[in-house]
């Protein structure tokens, strides 16, 4: 598990400035090049000594605040990092205790309490603090202190727009975010919240500028706001600028562990490549960067697998099965269970595929040349249901929702379920079909899964799924032509024993988005929107024994991960990786793992009575 630093702290850290040379052990506690040894355990305790000796020989109230507010940071700095580099050697990272952070807020509340130049910014490292713990009604109360108390301080300003982005008030959010640039506009910390907002809002040309004014910053913005800068340019169609953007990202360097950065930065190479790939058409400079890097990052398998795929390209195929087969032999670790569920699918896909049934818009996967269902052992017949979007014609496009489709009909396949069957990029009337086609096989099987990955939005409380040719151009089109969610979870609930929906759709409602792409194209002013629209409603089984699960908490946009895969997806597979689970094992394990990777920034949401009765089949004897 991938582990970044605590947002917060550093967007606070970053913000801080610390003008103080009174004393050597000042110096040490309060330098200016602090927020460069954020990732050093070393320097961070020699940091926090410093302040200890500092605060013994303050001689003022000035110097005594300086002094606390310093240790305390140190001391907050110290338990984030310290969780996070045992995540990095493979433990489990769980967000820092109320007593492991105990010393750090006495210290932060005792700068707090004294009149002088640190009193906004402890005010405001208490926000961190207690949201970093889960304490959200405090954090929320201190954000208010903290901004009466520093008027002019924009830091407070950020921190209670992004409240009242979490509340849906987006038009309360910008005005705060408006605010802190005019009080500091190089405040980095701003300006990518400000660009966050206006591209959730549709407001594409002014959020690519804040993410570049962002960019200019270096450390610690420049790699997620160039990255952020390419999403909205690669919508936008402007193709070489995304592509150059993700090359600048790949370069960033210290905003994060040194452990870690050769990771992030392949990634971002395996990003680029795929676009030099898939939308440039320049396979030399694919293959450049996936050999990068494989360099820069051994066993980075998903390198390996863009090669795979450009040997596919060149009708290399003997090549890329040979690619193939290396990444299902050295992808062993829990980690690698999507790259070597990836790869044993595009392998049975390229060899020859059996005869297959269909289903109205469903093929079986022995068409689509994933791994045959074998059945189980426990005699109950299961049956799996695949639905991919990704290839949207107006809306923004969503490259991980077929290769995550691919994935999960392979997995499930091979772990026993009876059936199998699968549909790409279906436009409204295939998208439509599904519910039949869903009832008409559920009835004979003891138990239905269903996942979805693709757009889904919200509209007046009804959640819908979005075929691949929908138009942005009316809410009246979105309710005519996409699928109520509805439909689908009553066709499963048509099987015997129980079923699960699976949706992988909980992000920014996509017609806002196009809506806005079409206008600048078009010199138009982007649509207005006071209130955000993220993510779908909270959705009600029709059915006892029927589960629906969502990616994400009703309300709250889903993370779309690193490019390669959603974190849902990833936390899935590896709960279905081990055999005979319950429906609410599956769900409860699926839920923490998702919550743990992002750091409980995505937490999914389950909704109905999970049955009696094992989701997934038993383990075969030998």
């Amino acid at each position: 598990m991938r582990i970044r630093f605590a947002a917060s702290a550093l967007v606070l850290l970053a913000a801080l400035t610390a003008p103080v040379r009174a004393a050597s052990d000042m110096e040490t506690c309060a330098d200016d090049d602090l927020k460069k040894s954020v990732f050093e355990l070393a320097k961070l305790a020699a940091a926090e000594a410093a302040c200890g000796r500092a605060l013994l020989g303050a001689a003022t109230d000035e110097d005594r605040q300086k002094a606390v507010f310093y240790r305390g940071l140190t001391r907050f700095l110290l338990v984030v990092q310290k969780g996070a580099a045992a995540a990095m050697k493979g433990g489990d990272y769980a967000p820092p205790s109320p007593a492991e952070v105990r010393p750090a807020l006495a210290d932060i509340e005792a700068a707090a309490a004294l009149e002088g130049p640190m009193k906004t910014a402890a005010l405001a490292m208490r926000v961190t603090i207690k949201q970093a713990t889960g304490q959200e009604a405090e954090a929320k109360s201190d954000v208010e202190q903290a901004v009466k108390a520093g008027p002019k301080e924009a830091t407070p300003l950020v921190m209670r727009a992004l409240q009242h982005e979490m509340a849906g008030d987006g038009e309360a959010a910008l005005a705060d975010l408006n605010r802190a640039v005019e009080l500091e506009p190089k405040l980095g910390t701003a300006l990518t919240q400000r660009g966050e907002l206006l591209q959730r809002l549709g407001e594409l040309t002014l959020a690519r500028a804040d993410y570049a004014a962002a960019a200019a910053l270096g450390a610690p913005f420049a790699r997620h706001a160039l990255t952020a800068k390419s999403e909205i340019e690669l919508r936008a169609g402007d193709l070489q600028a995304a592509y150059d953007d993700l090359l600048a990202a790949a370069r960033s360097q210290g905003d994060l562990p040194k452990a870690q950065l050769a990771e992030e930065n392949a990634r971002l190479l395996v990003r680029a490549g795929d676009l030099a790939l898939d939308k440039l058409k320049d396979e030399g400079a694919a293959e450049k960067h996936f050999r990068d890097a494989e360099r820069l990052f051994p066993n980075n398998w998903n390198a390996t697998l863009g090669l795979a795929r450009l040997e596919e390209a060149r009708g290399q195929l003997e090549r890329a099965k040979a690619i193939y087969r290396r990444v299902v032999a050295g992808a062993k670790g829990p980690a690698q269970l999507y790259e070597r569920m990836s790869a044993t699918a595009r392998l049975a896909l390229l060899g020859l595929p059996a005869a297959g049934a269909s289903v109205g818009p469903f093929r079986d996967t022995s068409l689509t040349g994933t791994a045959q269902a074998k059945g189980s052992p426990d005699g109950l017949k299961r049956a799996a249901f695949i639905i991919g979007a990704g290839d949207y014609e107006k809306l923004a496009s969503l490259p991980n929702a077929r290769r995550d489709a691919a994935v999960m009909a392979n997995a499930l396949a091979e772990m026993g379920f009876d059936s199998v069957m699968i549909a790409e990029n279906l436009g409204r009337d295939g998208l439509r079909a599904a519910p039949a086609a869903i009832a008409e096989r559920a009835p004979q099987s003891d138990v239905v899964l269903v996942f979805y990955a693709g757009h889904a939005v919200e509209a007046d409380g009804i959640n819908y799924l979005i075929p691949v040719d929908a138009r942005p151009e009316s809410d009246r089109e979105l309710q005519s032509g996409a699928l109520a969610l509805a439909d689908v979870t009553a066709a499963a609930a048509k099987a015997k024993r129980g079923s699960l929906v699976i949706v992988d759709a909980c992000r920014d409602d996509p017609f806002v988005e196009a809506r806005a792409v079409a206008a600048a194209r078009g010199g138009a002013k982007a649509p207005d929107a006071k209130r955000l629209h993220a993510g779908l409603a909270a959705t009600r089984a029709a059915a006892p024994n029927s589960v629906v699960l969502h990616s994400t908490q009703a309300g709250q946009p889903a993370l779309d991960g690193d490019g390669l895969d959603s974190p849902f997806v990833r936390g899935l597979l590896a709960t279905l990786a081990t055999p005979g689970k319950s429906f609410d094992t599956v769900v409860r394990e699926t839920t923490k793992r998702v919550s743990d990777s992002t750091d409980a920034r995505q937490v999914p949401a389950s909704y109905g009575a999970p049955p009696a009765v094992a989701l997934l089949p038993p383990a075969r004897r030998r």
